[in-house]
């Protein structure tokens, strides 16, 4: 009787070798490229969005899409817009991107009489305490938010309180209706309501 368990073992070796020439020889050989690969030309690119608020204080491209996640970017945005344009004072801006809306346009007036008379806005800074998911209707998108509006008050050219001022509002009810512009590819404020 033969032991068949010895030439097992010497066919399984030799099949092993037998594979790893065969890889390896074929990681040797010469291979023709393919001709299916991408083109190695720049791809075109998005065209970049056109300007849009302050140079230094743009629009971001976040807010700049029409979905709900570029609605509440917006509103971040706007919110900050309001709060930088309070320091400066300057209303334009807010006309620019509120084209349509009386309370930004009552805003835009407040901070131009301000910087006209000599006086500039001492606190009164807009924080967002939470934001609902923005509704949509066509091309519009309405968000409801609670805002946080610090102390503020009125001053001089010499820091003098010119009137007695608003204290603290821990949580404004507030709400926006933007509208979306293809010409801008942004958001607009159409109406805007704090507190």
């Amino acid at each position: 009787m033969r032991d068949l368990r010895g030439s097992g073992r010497l066919r399984r070796t030799l099949i092993g070798v037998l594979l790893g020439t065969a890889l390896l020889t074929g990681c040797a050989e010469k291979q023709e490229a393919n001709d299916t690969l991408p083109s190695t030309s720049a791809s075109p690119t998005t065209e970049a969005l056109p300007e849009l608020g302050p140079a230094d204080f743009p629009v971001p491209d976040e807010a700049r899409t029409k979905d709900a996640a570029g609605a509440e970017a917006f509103l971040r945005y706007w919110i900050d817009l309001i709060n930088r344009q309070r320091t400066v004072p300057a209303g334009q801006p807010l006309r620019d991107l509120g084209p349509d809306c009386n309370d930004c346009w009552r805003i835009a007036n407040n901070y131009d009489e301000a910087l006209a008379a000599g006086r500039r806005y001492d606190g009164g800074k807009l924080t967002l305490n939470d934001v609902t998911e923005p509704q949509f209707t066509g091309d519009e998108a309405s968000i409801n938010f609670g805002v946080r509006q610090e102390a503020v008050v009125m001053v001089d050219a010499a820091g003098t309180p010119v009137d007695s001022g608003l204290p603290t509002q821990p949580n404004l009810s507030s709400g926006v209706t933007l509208v979306w512009s293809e010409a801008d590819i942004s958001w607009l404020v159409v109406s805007m309501t704090l507190g």
